[in-house]
């Protein structure tokens, strides 16, 4: 420690150095973005197959546009309206076509004669419903049968910066749709707007924690030393270790996501741990005819290798998400590891800088000695009647045992934002007035000696479509069949369902179509492939329910599509149905991976195995009390919690090793351990009190945020955090009296 005290207005220098060289990157990191390339690894084949289909078919990420009006949509201002509303979506550069009553179109004397708008100036509502009356599939595509709701489907371009751009696209569409309509008129739905959502709120949580996180940890260390330098140590901590996180996180190309919106906390706490430590070994060196430079340089000397090694066992915590297959964990685990780190190395650095000038209040010191005091007695009282305690132990593991046969894997992503947020409100007025409306792709690849057009492939398309009809929580269902339909009806009225297995009607159709409606064919057929594309409309559901829907789906398009084509499925759904699969994975692998980072490293620091098992053992304690309490809680392991088992793991094996190391020390110095493990008690009881307060509290405040991935995140660790304070106080005291007896 004294060459670091020699080197640290060089090391000053070239902090301020690097700081300002990352601030673009801290600057480009906090623009929140919650897109697919955040979720999904590059190389994923689920990520690869939505990308060829978006080659296929363009954009898939459509706004869903429901317009509601109790009396009646055909009013005249509102048809009006439609028309305008229309004509300013489509001149936005974002946008690449917009489907509606405001720009559909009838066709004139049969589809071979051309088109004509169906809303003109003049046009009434009569004129409208007479218009479509012949027109079923076209009708259906654009209102309710009462008329009561219209929808309108917007697409948008498949831009290059499309995902940096969403929240700005979306913005775009929203204002223009509400200087026609009103919020309570006009309802916006899809996998976009959801995203817009997150993204709204993970900028807004972000703000809250790193503002909520600095009050926290700026009021307990000024209550409890009442020092403005080791305020200022303490600051400059965690303030630098989360600057350079973010400015390396945004330089390599990353953006603050639902995950990483954690991280500010997350530093905060683990930062405060570090400080804590050398600031209570400080105070414990205090005499009064010992120096402050002196104490302070002791005092980093003394803490370095427990602090280390807790550095090391937590960042292997934080590194095993690197074995899940989702992005968005892999990234939150590699960066969180970077600002723990970074958080020990500015714990010695601003250690030697500001800690020799900052006086070791006695009170402060009387304080700590107090607590000693207070923990030795409860020590002394617990290990006298390890029997009831050990009881009770055991009660409690039984109870958080049996929660964990209900435990399940699952993700619904809109249950994310609270109930009165707009995207909800929304998307239940949407499904309320025009039904289900989530869309589910499907590619219809005919088989060797088929084409889309043949007769036996539309006929079982058709026979697809209504056996799906009859399928509770599925609403439309569309495709290059009812494109067909369509040019059938509008060429041959009531006769259209008799000719769908007339081959050369079909061909003509498909050419009329390919003429008339160039767009619209090319978003359900793409002609160099032969593929065609139908999206099934469903209600909203969570992964494991769209898995099972999946696979309904899949028997069905088996029983009446399997002779003549391949039905594969296809777009953002199928990947949202595979998060149940990463999430499992994603537990397993990581929580057996964190334990056999965390033990392999314990052991390496103490240096003996019974003594890291004894460690580890009593530290998953934690881990039970949160998979525990997520079965009786019903909570589902999802994208937000798959990852905090092997966190907790991580976190909570810190306070140990601080104790064991400072046990063997005392062992070495020829205590019996009786002796050893009361003296231990009296050096580290206090710091690990301390430490576990701030955890909880930190972590309980997120249970203030707005998305329910923060929440839950922080309610887990909390009670994970409450769980680890109880193993280090109870069972970890039993267990080494136990098994390292006199």
């Amino acid at each position: 420690m004294p060459y670091l005290h020699r080197l640290r207005y060089l090391l000053l220098v070239v902090i301020v150095v690097v700081c300002a060289a990352l601030w673009p990157g801290v600057r480009a990191a906090l623009v929140v973005d919650n897109n697919l390339a955040a979720w999904f690894l590059a190389d994923d084949p689920a990520l690869q197959a939505y990308h060829a289909f978006q080659q296929r078919f363009g954009n898939d990420e459509v706004v869903i546009l429901v317009v509601h009006d109790e009396q009646s949509v055909l009013a005249p201002r509102h048809l009006t309206a439609f028309a305008a509303l229309t004509h300013e979506l489509e001149a936005l550069s974002a946008v690449e076509g917009v489907t509606g009553p405001g720009n559909a179109a009838l066709p004139v004397r049969g589809l071979m004669s051309g088109t004509r708008p169906l809303l003109q100036p003049a046009t009434t509502a009569a004129q409208v419903r007479q218009a479509l009356q012949p027109l079923p599939t076209l009708r259906q595509s654009l209102f309710t049968e009462d008329y009561k709701t219209a929808r309108f489907l917007i697409q948008l371009r498949q831009l290059p910066d499309f995902d940096n751009r969403r929240g700005e696209i979306l913005t775009q569409v929203q204002q223009v749709v509400y200087r026609h309509f009103t919020p309570k008129q006009a309802h916006l739905g899809g996998v976009g707007i959801i995203y817009a959502g997150l993204n709204a709120l993970s900028q807004h949580d972000f703000g809250l924690f790193l503002g909520l996180g600095y009050l926290l940890m700026f009021s307990v260390l000024l209550l409890i030393y009442r020092n403005l330098l080791l305020l200022l140590y303490t600051l400059g901590v965690v303030g630098l270790a989360t600057y350079v996180t973010f400015g390396v996180y945004g330089a390599l190309g990353y953006r603050v996501n639902l995950m990483t919106v954690l991280l500010p906390i997350i530093l905060i706490l683990l930062g405060i741990m570090d400080s804590m430590h050398v600031i209570n070994e400080r105070n414990r060196l205090r005499t009064d005819a010992s120096s402050a430079r002196t104490d302070a340089l002791q005092a980093l000397q003394n803490v370095f290798a427990p602090c280390l090694f807790t550095m090391l066992t937590t960042v292997a915590g934080f590194l095993a998400l690197l074995s899940c297959p989702m992005a968005i964990l892999q990234n939150f685990g590699m960066f969180a590891a970077l600002g723990i780190a970074l958080c020990l190395f500015f714990t010695f650095v601003l250690g030697v800088l500001l800690l020799p000038l900052a006086k070791a209040p006695a009170r402060t010191a009387q304080a700590t000695q107090m607590a000693a005091h207070k923990l030795v007695a409860f020590y002394n009282y617990l290990l006298a009647r390890p029997r009831f305690f050990g009881i009770l132990s055991g009660l409690l593991i039984l109870a958080f045992v049996a929660g964990l046969p209900r435990l399940r894997s699952d993700t619904y992503t809109i249950s994310y934002l609270p109930a009165d947020n707009l995207v909800v409100q929304d998307h239940g007025a949407i499904e309320a007035t025009w039904g289900p409306y989530m869309p589910l792709e499907l590619l219809i690849e005919p088989k060797a000696g088929h084409a889309l057009s043949d007769t036996a492939v539309v006929q079982a398309t058709f026979a697809f479509a209504d056996s799906v009809r009859q399928l509770a929580g599925v609403g439309q269902v569309v495709g290059f069949h009812a494109l067909y339909e369509a040019g059938l009806e509008a060429q041959y009225g009531l006769k259209a369902s008799r000719l769908r297995g007339s081959q050369g009607t079909l061909r003509r159709v498909q050419h009329q179509l390919e003429v008339d409606y160039p767009a619209l064919t090319r978003q359900f057929i793409h002609a160099p492939s032969g593929t065609g594309r139908v999206t099934v409309s469903g209600a909203m559901l969570s992964a494991r329910q769209l898995t099972a829907k999946m696979d309904t789906l899949l028997g069905v398009a088996a029983a009446t599509l399997g002779s003549v084509a391949t039905v594969r499925p296809a777009g953002y759904q199928p990947m949202y149905a595979g998060i149940v699969a990463y999430v499992t994975s994603s537990q397993t692998n990581s929580l057996l991976l964190s334990f056999v980072f965390v033990f392999g490293l314990t052991w390496l620091f103490i240096r003996s195995f019974r003594l890291a098992l004894l460690t580890v053992i009593p530290n998953l304690f934690p881990v039970l009390v949160l998979l525990g309490a997520m079965g009786w809680l019903d909570i589902t392991l999802d994208t937000a919690t798959a990852s905090i088992a092997s966190i907790v793991l991580s976190l909570c094996v810190d306070d140990t090793i601080h104790f064991v190391y400072s046990y063997q020390q005392q062992r070495r110095l020829g205590l019996t351990p009786a002796a050893a493990r009361l003296t231990t008690i009296a050096h580290v009881g206090p710091t690990i009190v301390l430490t576990s307060l701030i955890l909880f509290l930190g972590y309980a405040v997120m249970t203030l945020g707005s998305l329910k991935t923060v929440q839950l995140f922080g309610l887990l660790t909390a009670i994970a955090v409450a769980g680890a304070f109880y193993g280090e106080l109870i069972i970890f005291p039993l267990v080494l009296k136990k098994y390292d007896p006199e």
